[in-house]
């Protein structure tokens, strides 16, 4: 005789409590509208009423009413962006729990083939126009162009992920990570398996971007490294390139 009671699963519990955080968002959000609604009602009920009140009079309570409910709106609009940035937060798959053999996994070609517009390393950055840490390399790709996964692994994680914009991560196991962003299309789901050279996605501009292109990230042990150190060097199938650097474009510098 068999129990029906069974242990849930982290992936489950994840799921639920991402649920969770979606309704009561809902939830909260609802509440707000309804406040906001209110103090609507309100202001103009009372600037209605105003209107027997002497000139001088009736402009000082309209403009106190309405800075009022400027400063309400903002302290609004901040707790809802709280809200959804807590309930929206992405989240990975933490393991690759099968990986393939360790030549099959590591992320060892370009994931699109085009010249490097920004390298690894920190840089001006070309929307902020400050000095800033560039964790990957931006390669140059018009809109629709195809990307393949450069080791094979499984989808961590397949969604819209803020600054990143349409991001996929493929963790290939053995400490390896890598990341592409900016895409106009994801055509991998989150668990699914993948083999080096695949098709996962179609190149974009979405996020923090000034043009078309893909962003490309490496990760080591959860350390961002220089995606262009593991480059497979042609010319010496044995070993990865690990001294070649690729001088950026300065007229088209995407982020």
């Amino acid at each position: 005789m068999t129990s029906k009671n069974r242990f849930v699963t982290l992936s489950e519990f994840r799921l639920e409590l991402l649920v969770l955080l979606e309704v009561r968002m809902a939830k909260a959000a609802s509440a707000l509208l309804s406040v906001l609604l209110f103090s609507f009602f309100c202001t103009s009920t009372t600037l209605l009423a105003g209107e027997k009140q002497p000139g001088d009079a009736k402009a000082k309570t309209a403009e106190s009413l309405l800075a009022s409910t400027e400063k309400m709106i903002e302290q609004l609009i901040m707790e809802i962006d709280l809200l959804q940035d807590n309930a929206t937060e992405p989240t990975e798959l933490a393991e690759n729990p099968n990986p393939t053999s360790f030549f099959s996994s590591v992320p060892n070609i370009k994931p699109v083939s085009g010249s490097i517009t920004s390298t690894f390393g920190v840089r001006v950055h070309p929307i902020y126009n400050i000095s800033l840490f560039h964790s990957g390399i931006d390669i140059s790709a018009s809109e629709g162009t195809r990307i393949e996964t450069t080791g094979d692994g499984i989808v961590a994680f397949s969604g819209y992920d803020k600054g990143y914009g349409q991001k996929i991560t493929i963790n290939h196991g053995y400490g390896y990570k890598t990341i592409y962003a900016h895409l106009s299309k994801s055509l991998v789901r989150q668990g699914q398996k993948v083999k080096r050279g695949d098709i996962i996605a179609l190149s974009g501009n979405t996020g923090v971007s000034t043009g078309p292109h893909l962003h490309y990230e490496v990760l080591k042990n959860n350390v961002k490294v220089n995606p262009t150190a593991y480059f497979f060097d042609e010319t010496n199938p044995g070993k990865f390139t690990t001294t070649q650097k690729t001088e950026p474009d300065g007229r088209n510098h995407n982020s």
